[in-house]
């Protein structure tokens, strides 16, 4: 395993356990920018868009939503978040990630959520016979999800996430992943 795996993998645990206490924590102060804490198992390049899966595996996803500033009401008021999704796998890509993200409530308790953002990745840059070629280290991140809203700020979801440099660099294999997030809303 490579050391910057060790330092992503000991990071989205931390950062997943600090998501796990938010979530449980009483009721915010009306001053905080707080807005939501997400945790959630992914299906590591689920092979939606390829025939041929280099990596495979669960991954770890933790997400923290913040209320979205004033300044960016122009652009329908997007939440800004930041976020992990671990590889349990050594041999396979984990990111960090940030970006602004957007939902809508389209009937009754179920939305709809997109995100963009900015990646970057402890992944193979170069050739790999046995691992995505990612090209450069920083990457796009874009997401959907389609959720229910189970009561009092609870919320469960279907992700797909993408990771790729939009072939900025030579090589953009990227990544996609599948999976159910839970999140908890303030």
């Amino acid at each position: 395993m490579k050391p910057v795996k060790y330092i992503l993998s000991a990071a989205a645990f931390s950062f997943l356990a600090a998501s796990l206490f938010a979530a449980t924590a009483p009721a915010q102060a009306d001053d905080s920018i707080l807005s939501e804490v997400r945790i959630g198992a992914m299906d590591h390049e689920a092979s939606l868009f390829r025939d041929e899966v280099k990596e495979d595996g669960l991954d770890i996803n933790g997400e923290v939503l913040f209320d979205s500033p004033d300044w960016l009401d122009w652009a329908g008021a997007p939440r800004p978040h930041i976020g992990v999704t671990a590889a349990t796998k050594s041999d396979s890509a984990s990111f960090a990630y940030t970006g602004l993200s957007w939902d809508w409530n389209f009937w009754g308790p179920l939305f709809v959520e997109g995100a963009l953002g900015a990646a970057l990745h402890n992944g193979e840059t170069g050739l790999s016979s046995t691992e995505n070629e990612m090209g450069c280290a920083w990457a796009f991140h874009e997401s959907g999800s389609l959720g229910y809203m189970m009561g009092q700020g609870h919320r469960l979801m279907l992700t797909v996430e993408h990771f790729s440099n939009a072939g900025l660099c030579d090589l953009n294999e990227g990544v996609t992943n599948v999976g159910m997030r839970y999140g908890y809303r303030f």
